[in-house]
């Protein structure tokens, strides 16, 4: 009898402290908020300044734990009663998601805009594509990049269902075939210096270069662009120009020569990369032209296949996007 009452009152005395803990989660729920349909899900979150958030996903598509850097708006918070428009900024070869914020002041020109840029990483060269492999399949960084990263940054951070896409070099080819293979998901889509036009020679050698230069096979990703020319043409903006129809598109890049006609100085070769993407934006203003599909183009003399130069290329296209995403 004096035991059961000294348990009575236990429990009683615990009520109010049991109520002042935090809700753990479930058994098998996730830590953090963020989950997609296919179970892909936030595993990791790190503050890294009053703005920045870095996450990482465990992604059944990419099959690894992504990166992705996010820069919020003001008033955002997680359990906050209103969405915000969601600008996804892809890198180039041989970057990571850091690249846009290490690189150029995106962080500044977005300041005070009511919208989540969401940064995420691309995969081996930054091409955000999903991987032939000779048939059997492999990392699916396009499922990742436009399907699971905005069903977690819906469900988990307030994103509402517009959304704007932008890349640089290979992320900027990537911005373009994303949008044009997911109709109506991108209000914009923009590319700075970008392979546009996948299936021009120059392109093609460029990219092969690239996934050989970070270790992989070439072949590997979109497999030959003879005998796969079906997944190359999937990933070529100029063959898919009339997918991109209402859709606003920005297309920047230089010559990489000077007015004169030399080459501009730039450090590692950028003259000679800018010069060798550039006919790949001509062809794609052309057959955007071609199909009646709008743009707005920034071509330029001059310029180098480098960060600042898409900085100055970001900062014209931003009135654009920022209109787009009604901000």
């Amino acid at each position: 009898m004096r035991t059961a009452r000294l348990a009575a009152v236990l429990a009683v005395a615990l009520i109010p402290l049991a109520l002042t803990l935090p809700a753990r989660p479930a058994s098998g729920a996730a830590a953090y908020p963020g989950v997609a349909a296919d179970g892909a899900q936030v595993i990791a979150e790190q503050q890294v300044d009053a703005r920045t958030m870095d996450i990482t996903i465990s992604s059944p598509d990419a099959a690894a734990s992504v990166m992705v850097q996010l820069l919020l708006p003001p008033g955002w918070s997680p359990s906050a009663s209103r969405t915000w428009p969601v600008l996804y900024l892809l890198h180039g070869c041989c970057d990571t998601y850091q690249g846009w914020t290490q690189n150029t002041n995106v962080a500044q020109v977005t300041q005070g805009a009511p919208v989540i840029v969401a940064m995420p990483d691309g995969g081996p060269v930054g091409l955000y594509s999903n991987w032939w492999n000779y048939g059997q399949g492999g990392a699916a960084w396009e499922d990742f990049t436009a399907t699971e990263l905005p069903q977690i940054l819906s469900s988990g951070f307030r994103a509402g269902p517009l959304s704007a896409i932008g890349g640089v070099s290979t992320g900027g080819g990537a911005a373009l075939f994303i949008a044009a293979n997911h109709p109506g998901q991108y209000a914009a889509a923009a590319s700075y210096s970008g392979m546009d036009c996948t299936l021009l020679p120059a392109s093609v050698a460029l990219i092969g270069a690239a996934i050989l230069r970070a270790g992989y096979d070439p072949n590997a990703v979109w497999g030959s662009p003879v005998f796969q020319l079906s997944t190359w043409q999937q990933h070529d903006p100029c063959s898919l120009a009339s997918s991109l129809r209402g859709t606003q598109l920005f297309l920047s890049v230089g010559s990489g020569l000077t007015v004169g006609g030399g080459q501009t100085s730039c450090p590692s070769g950028g003259d000679i990369l800018e010069s060798a993407v550039a006919p790949g934006a001509y062809a794609l203003a052309l057959a955007l032209s071609l199909s009646g599909v709008p743009y707005t183009e920034d071509f330029y003399s001059g310029g180098c296949h480098s960060w600042p130069y898409w900085q100055t290329a970001f900062a014209q296209s931003w009135p654009m996007l920022a209109a787009a995403l009604g901000a």
